[in-house]
């Protein structure tokens, strides 16, 4: 890079500036959006170049300090190929600021006002990563609020979603309305109609909502809906149907026009449950395409494989479908399995396994919240606990049925599975090695508990799976006798149990007297077949 440090006219980026001598030097502005003003910075210490986000007072005001301090820290959780990271934030005489990582490229705003309309490929392309990037956000208990193509940056061939930083928990009080002082939380063209009308029931299905509405700009080259005025757009939006795709753009095919038109539904219960339902809804009828090979509908079919410890998304043709948001692929191949001296262990043996998809991480109690409240199930807490820990106390059988629910080829990972996701085709005790490395995993220790899932990415496989060590216990499709297996350990394990070799079982059910004093510290992921 060549940029030098410029003079900062602004009397408050100045005091700005001043403050944060020794940490990072202003470069230059970068852009200014209805909630800030964002500038290129260096951090000193590590030498890297840096994105300052400084919110306007109107928006500090809106917000307030606890709010702000208690959503960034949330935020900066969160760790997803497709999300721009969020390194810090803080308050310098009365200026709000975070720092996130500099991504080099352009914004979808930037390329839609060059080229218009987008490519079919390439739209799917940047919704599918999008896509993931919330699917991710959501699982942990986070609502982005703003997905709009201007907080979707492109570097290379890749799209990162950006401004995490005015995201909601999802179990947050945010005071009730979208708006406060006058401050929107959105982009109208792009607001969900519960965003447009203040209701306090914004969910992940509201960015659904703006994540459609950004494809159909893409495919149309303009928003579902304009108009002269913010009031105009948002009258719009709560009340006028969205005009079919086909009308401007005959080439779209039909099954995508109605998953977009389905995903923007004025009633959030009328639109797909999650990020993933609505990419895969996309995926649907892609054979029928004339026009569009084989290979290359695999290459933008939704999904994404994360590969290798760098963490980069990758778009891979498999033969059959990429995999599905929130899942990574777990590459086929010939194991060494089991082993070990536990009381339960089996001796090693060498098996072939086919490529399988697997959950990046434990299913978390949000997710599982919305199986208990589609299906009238019994939930396994008589309080509710945090959306991002991992859900726990769960039978067998209800998470096999969580599972199914997800998507009728999916099950629980026979052990076989799980194994070889946790250890690879080296056979490896840890998935990052042979040996015990602290900071890898929560385990061995009873001071943290359980912990938001993902929290030990360090700890994950060269695929992009994590937490199969520590946190909690894992269900498992194999039987022991009339039990089944649980795999991987819990916070509490010691390192000796909790491995990728260690095997034990639990009985698949008990009286609910019991259900968390056995099993509170055991959950599940799931798995699906490549088809």
């Amino acid at each position: 890079m060549t940029d030098r440090p410029t003079p900062v006219s602004d009397r408050n980026l100045e005091r700005l500036g001043v403050a944060l001598r020794g940490r990072y030097t202003l470069v230059r502005p970068l852009g200014k959006g209805g909630m800030g003003v964002v500038y290129l910075a260096r951090d000193v210490k590590l030498g890297r170049e840096v994105a300052i986000k400084v919110l306007l007072p109107e928006v500090r005001a809106a917000f307030g300090d606890e709010r702000f301090e208690r959503e960034v820290r949330l935020v900066s959780r969160l760790s997803h190929p497709h999300i721009v990271k969020l390194f810090e934030a803080d308050e310098v005489d009365g200026i709000h600021f975070y720092v996130m990582d500099y991504v080099e490229g352009e914004s979808l705003q930037q390329r839609l006002e060059r080229e218009g309309q987008i490519g079919l490929k390439d739209a799917l392309r940047i919704t599918a990563e999008v896509g993931d990037a919330l699917e991710y956000a959501h699982r942990h208990g986070i609502i982005h609020r703003d997905i709009k193509p201007g907080n979707i940056l492109l570097s290379g061939d890749h799209a990162l979603v950006t401004d995490f930083g005015i995201a909601k928990s999802i179990t947050a009080d945010v005071g009730g309305t979208l708006t406060s002082d006058g401050v929107a939380v959105g982009t109208a063209p792009y607001m969900s109609p519960e965003q447009a009308a203040g209701d306090k029931r914004v969910d992940a299905r509201s960015d659904v909502y703006s994540l459609a509405a950004v494809l159909y700009e893409m495919l149309v080259g303009e928003p579902p809906f304009t108009g002269k005025s913010v009031q105009a757009i948002l009258a719009r939006v709560m009340v006028d149907p969205p005009r079919p795709l086909r009308t401007t753009r005959s080439s779209v095919p039909p099954h995508v026009e109605q998953a977009i038109l389905g995903a923007l539904s004025k009633t959030s219960a009328d639109r797909p449950a999650s990020a993933r339902q609505f990419l895969e809804s996309l995926t649907g009828g892609m054979d029928a395409w004339p026009w569009f090979s084989r290979r290359a509908a695999i290459t933008v079919a939704v999904g994404l494989l994360i590969a290798g410890s760098v963490g980069w998304a990758v778009w891979r043709a498999l033969g059959a479908d990429s995999a599905p948001a929130g899942m990574v692929l777990v590459p086929g191949g010939t194991f060494k399995l089991f082993g070990g001296t536990c009381a339960q262990c089996i001796p090693e043996q060498t098996i072939a396994l086919d490529s399988f998809y697997m959950d990046r991480t434990e299913v978390p109690v949000v997710a599982y919240a919305a199986y208990v409240g589609a299906n009238r199930a019994r939930p396994p807490w008589s309080v509710r606990p945090a959306d991002s820990l991992p859900v726990t106390g769960v039978f067998w059988a209800e998470a096999e049925g969580y599972c199914r629910w997800q998507n009728p080829a999916a099950r629980l990972p026979t052990e076989e599975q799980w194994e070889a996701a946790a250890r690879g085709t080296a056979g490896l005790l840890y998935p990052w090695g042979p040996a015990w490395e602290e900071g890898r995993a929560n385990a061995d220790n009873t001071r943290l508990g359980l912990v938001p899932v993902g929290t030990a990415a360090a700890g994950g496989t060269s695929a992009g799976v994590m937490d199969l060590i520590g946190n909690a216990w894992e269900w498992t499709a194999s039987s022991m006798a009339s039990r089944r297996v649980i795999r991987g350990g819990a916070f509490d394990s010691p390192r000796t149990v909790a491995t990728g070799v260690y095997r034990t079982s639990l009985p698949p059910s008990a009286p609910e007297s019991v259900r968390r004093t056995n099993y509170g510290n055991t959950g599940f992921r799931c798995v699906r077949p490549v088809r």
